[in-house]
């Protein structure tokens, strides 16, 4: 079956599992042909008829249920653990040098700007107090484009982004991987319907991004799992891509069941700027059938013991 899936692309390191499971043809090899639907722009991602499932996010996810969409989270690819960094332009070094500045992100209370939010935290700084404002830019790309041109003063950005731009003068003010500061989760999400509907397309989906998790864990796929990440992220410094790979390595799930505490603790940050939120069941939103199954059948064992990974 040939299915439309949303994807954020360059948003995320789990983006990278898609990518590759993507080219690796590992979707097909579980009984469905997928084809990407870039999201660019500020837009919130939305589940159709057309496009009945979504990597997009866990952000977007309880937004669009807070809205009343009939929607599922079926895998979480990540721990959650953040590996990013705050980047600033040149003439910023230190904190405090934050106050009254713009940020970017690509949409408020998406993952960008959540993660914006800890780091800042992390700071000993407030967005109210401090005057600190987050503008909604759009995709990583046009961050980067946006901080490269003085339009915006920092953002937080994947390590091997934020390296490559370390490179051409840009300050790393804040790496949040060693402060095992936890955030907002890449999420595979779906139509209620359609998965009630089409369970063997859903678990075909879920098996090929377990495969693109190995692939990227296997000492043997290094080379092509670190192009992949490249291609991915937009990224040509050698360096940065090694640093990337090696962060997405420690924080990919190798049982991707979606993580109740993290949705819940999300959920708590997001609510100042996304109220309706406030009203998902997180409970109900949660439906990890499929990487239950694949789990107890042995599935993902196999699939790790084919791939080398220990």
């Amino acid at each position: 079956m040939s299915i439309n899936l949303l994807w954020l692309g360059a948003a995320g390191m789990g983006s990278t599992v898609v990518s590759i499971a993507h080219r690796q043809n590992f979707f097909q090899k579980h009984g469905v042909n997928i084809q990407l639907v870039p999201v660019t722009g500020t837009q919130i991602p939305e589940l159709t008829d057309d496009t009945p499932f979504g990597f997009i996010g866990a952000p977007a996810s309880l937004m669009r249920a807070g809205e009343g969409a009939d929607l599922n989270l079926l895998a979480s690819l990540d721990t959650a653990r953040l590996s990013v960094c705050l980047v600033t332009s040149p003439d910023i070094s230190n904190a405090d040098q934050l106050r009254g500045k713009r940020l970017g992100a690509r949409v408020t209370g998406a993952a960008m700007w959540i993660h914006t939010v800890l780091a800042l935290e992390k700071l000993g700084l407030d967005l109210g107090k401090d005057n600190i404002s987050i503008a909604e830019i759009g995709d990583p790309t046009d961050v980067v484009r946006a901080l490269e041109a003085g339009e915006i003063d920092g953002a937080v950005l994947s390590r091997a982004i934020c390296e490559q731009l370390a490179t051409k003068d840009f300050n790393i003010l804040l790496d949040l991987f060693p402060l095992e500061v936890y955030g907002a989760p890449d999420a595979l999400v779906a139509a209620k319907g359609f998965v009630a509907d089409h369970p063997e397309v859903a678990e075909g989906i879920v098996a090929g991004l377990i495969e693109g998790i190995a692939f990227i864990l296997s000492p043997r796929e290094r080379k092509a799992a670190l192009n992949g990440l490249k291609e991915t992220l937009n990224i040509t410094d050698d360096a940065a891509a090694e640093s990337g790979l090696a962060e997405l390595s420690d924080v990919l799930s190798r049982k991707p069941y979606p993580s109740l505490e993290r949705l819940k603790d999300m959920q708590r940050i997001m609510l100042p700027a996304r109220p309706n939120v406030g009203g998902v069941s997180i409970e109900e939103v949660l439906d990890d059938q499929f990487v239950r199954k694949l789990d107890e059948n042995g599935f993902i064992d196999r699939t790790y013991a084919e791939y080398g990974v220990e």
